[in-house]
């Protein structure tokens, strides 16, 4: 049935006639199959992370394209120049690059990059956009000053990429008793809502905090964590 993109509701009222399974038992059991399952390795591929950067000196403005491997963690190239249109791109793509090999390209969300990149590497690139810029994407879409509701939201968003459950765990405790408050003074609501906010920012700030201590960074979710999430969310 996945083979036919048969939907898991569909799947769902399929078994219903043979064994009957919730949509959710489903999608848990095939997710366990894939996290189980032994994939080989992938012979002569790389992971490549392409970046800028905008230094200027005095009024001259210079760019400086970056490559590093993602595996070993260290530069493979970077160069100045002084413009970063793709013709320009694609010349340092092509000194240090080779688009035979099978290669994943980690990269921001400047619009003219995947038309260079796949021009370049053709069917042989796997293109991921950079997880904080996905986050930056998703943190814009809030107002600077958002409810409780929101706020909310915003974190069920970045869950997807990250686990952010102490935080969800947190805002869920507030919107309950945001609803009541709604209901009477304007003024009230907004003293109430400033002061959760900032009781908020030092629960985040405290969470970092604890896992600067510990050395700890957020936990990243795998590709089949971060799809369950996803799921549940839509």
């Amino acid at each position: 049935m996945k083979l036919h993109h048969v939907s898991y509701q569909g799947m769902s009222d399929i078994m219903g006639l043979i064994y009957p399974q919730g949509r959710d038992s489903i999608f848990n059991a095939f997710a366990d199959s894939v996290e189980k399952t032994v994939i080989p390795p992938i012979e002569d591929f790389q992971i490549v992370l392409y970046d800028e950067q905008h230094p200027k000196k005095g009024q001259t403005q210079k760019f400086r394209l970056t490559l590093l491997d993602s595996v070993i963690g260290q530069p493979i190239a970077e160069e100045l120049h002084d413009s970063k249109n793709p013709a320009t791109i694609m010349a340092f793509l092509t000194k240090y690059l080779d688009p035979s090999k099978r290669t994943f390209v980690v990269m921001d969300l400047y619009s003219s990059y995947p038309r260079v990149f796949t021009e370049f590497f053709g069917e042989n690139l796997i293109h991921q956009y950079c997880l904080m810029h996905l986050n930056k994407l998703i943190v814009l879409d809030f107002p600077t000053n958002t409810t409780i509701e929101q706020e909310l939201m915003k974190y069920r968003l970045l869950n997807i990429f990250y686990n952010r459950d102490a935080e969800i765990k947190f805002l869920r405790g507030m919107v309950e008793e945001e609803q009541m408050m709604k209901q009477g003074a304007k003024k009230e609501y907004r003293t109430w809502l400033r002061k959760q906010r900032a009781i908020f920012r030092d629960f985040v700030h405290d969470q970092e905090l604890e896992r600067c201590r510990k050395k700890r960074k957020l936990v990243q979710r795998p590709y089949i964590g971060a799809l369950r999430v996803f799921d549940e969310l839509m």
